[in-house]
């Protein structure tokens, strides 16, 4: 048997989504495992979780989480015939599917997000070219800040329109509008601004947040930077943080850089989803 037959090239499946995440360093350790958390083997699959609402410590509570992974091919009967060697692993298109829901999160009892949710599908790209990675149902409402609330609008439409690594480059090439200038972030920790096409050993950072804005009220004291608020006391909050790469992406829709008596990390809703083949070539 020669090598083709033995290690034929066929699709690699990655895709994979949680809930809820804390790990506090001061002034204590406490780190919470996963809330909700679902991941695929290289082969497909489906995997779900739900976790039931619960105020876990003084530092975090949540509502209900739902996590969910799903990689196949595309059509049923194709998937069939690349059992009976009629179709090639690699020729039948393939899917991935992530998904991750959190309701009612609360950090440090002074932010509440109603609900985070986030949702990625990747479609392998026919030959060489980069497989379609597009965001689905992404959410982030009723966001509160003591008593101010925060407007959220995303760009889903944009990064749909966008769905390769390549078009985005493109599109960047060709001259963004402001309400999407806004969505690239600097390849350089310590830039300021974003100069050229922001990619760094073939990743872009971006966000999916076009806009944040106070809802009625602005909160005293916490001030709003592009995709950012930063709270004092309590420190900072990033909202739809995304990765690009030319074969995967990856979105967190909340994370909080805690700063204040209590220092450590929080993140809630994101996941990963990408299609690619292996061998590579």
């Amino acid at each position: 048997m020669d090598q083709s037959q033995l290690h034929p090239r066929r699709h690699l499946f990655r895709g994979n989504s949680h809930g809820v995440a804390v790990h506090i360093r001061r002034p204590e350790k406490y780190v919470l495992p996963v809330q909700g958390c679902s991941a695929l083997p290289f082969v497909g699959g489906h995997h779900e979780s739900n976790v039931e609402a619960k105020e876990h410590s003084k530092y975090i509570s949540h509502g209900p989480i739902a996590t969910s992974v799903h990689g196949d091919y595309v059509d049923a009967k194709e998937g069939v015939e690349t059992t009976l060697g009629t179709v090639a692993f690699d020729a039948a298109p393939a899917e991935t599917r992530v998904s991750s829901s959190v309701k009612d999160l609360v950090v440090l009892g002074r932010v509440r997000v109603g609900l985070a949710a986030m949702g990625l599908v990747s479609r392998s790209g026919e030959g060489a070219s980069q497989p379609s990675i597009r965001p689905e149902g992404c959410r982030l409402d009723d966001v509160r800040i003591d008593d101010a609330r925060l407007k959220i609008t995303l760009a889903e439409d944009f990064y749909c329109e966008c769905d390769t690594l390549d078009k985005l480059e493109a599109k960047h090439a060709a001259g963004l509008s402001p309400d999407h200038e806004c969505l690239f972030l600097p390849s350089d920790s310590k830039a300021t601004t974003v100069t050229g096409f922001p990619v760094a050993n073939g990743t872009v950072r971006t966000t999916i947040v076009q806009k944040i804005e106070w809802d009625g009220a602005p909160h005293p004291t916490a001030l709003i930077y592009g995709n950012v608020v930063r709270v004092p006391n309590f420190g900072k909050i990033y909202f739809g943080e995304m990765v690009i790469t030319d074969r995967t992406r990856r979105l967190t829709m909340v994370r909080f850089q805690l700063g204040s008596d209590a220092g450590g990390e929080v993140t809630g809703g994101g996941g990963e989803s990408g299609v690619g083949t292996i061998p590579p070539t």
